[in-house]
């Protein structure tokens, strides 16, 4: 679940980022409404999508847009097993 200070710090980053922007980042219900759609994620994948829609969308973030920019790989279930068991082992 994403940290929710993690959350604000990128809203931030967007705001500065797009200084027109106009998000109503002191609004509780617009953020919790932001933040409804990208908690499942953790602090690094939501950090990859902000630095990736900041540094190739000129237009002011949205929701659709953000989520277009959620691509940074994902491990699949035996790859978390086996890096699990790893750790367990002490060779990670």
């Amino acid at each position: 679940m994403l940290d929710k200070n993690t959350f604000v710090e990128g809203l931030n980053k967007l705001i500065v980022a797009y200084p027109s922007w106009g998000l109503k980042s002191d609004d509780n219900k617009t953020l919790r409404v932001w933040y409804n759609f990208f908690k499942h994620m953790d602090g690094e994948r939501f950090n990859y999508m902000i630095n990736s829609y900041i540094e190739h969308e000129p237009r002011y973030p949205t929701v659709a847009g953000l989520k277009k920019c959620d691509t940074i790989p994902r491990k699949s279930r035996d790859q978390i097993e086996h890096e699990k068991m790893l750790k367990e082992q002490g060779l990670l």
